[in-house]
């Protein structure tokens, strides 16, 4: 029986080295982050192509947004099921935000995986554009934060 069961353990490890071999891993994906700056910059020239993408849950977008007539929100959770309608150019530049950056850049590679070719994670989120001193707008209308 201990034959048997280490024959089997040999088997498994031989056949998991050879998928290996023949699946290696994907190669890792950059994703590419834009500066706060250069964010403000494009919307502010008013650029065609641009699309801002929140992927922010419904009670943190009520703390404010950056505003553009391109604004898209779409939750982290639905991105992949609804960003093809949302966004059907896959060529568009696009650039992704959340609070801190991280599910911004989590989206941003998803998003290059589903085919899109100019997509961008905001740098810091939208905590970085706030701290640097860019608008929001709220429901309280447009706020800017000083120190």
């Amino acid at each position: 029986m201990k034959k048997l069961l280490l024959l089997m353990m040999l088997s498994l490890t031989f056949v998991a080295a050879q998928e290996t071999k023949l699946c290696p891993c994907p190669k890792e994906i950059p994703v590419r982050e834009m500066e706060p700056k250069e964010l403000y910059k494009l919307i502010t020239d008013e650029v065609d192509d641009l699309y801002i993408l929140d992927i922010r849950e419904p009670d943190q977008i009520g703390h404010g947004e950056i505003f553009t007539l391109n604004l898209v929100q779409i939750t982290r959770g639905y991105l992949e099921f609804k960003v093809k309608k949302a966004i059907p150019d896959k060529n568009a530049r696009i650039v992704i935000y959340c609070c801190t950056g991280k599910r911004g850049k989590l989206a941003a590679k998803t998003m290059q995986e589903m085919g899109y070719t100019n997509v961008y994670s905001l740098k810091g989120g939208i905590r970085e554009w706030v701290e640097q001193g860019y608008p929001l707008d709220t429901v309280y209308g447009e706020v800017v934060l000083k120190r």
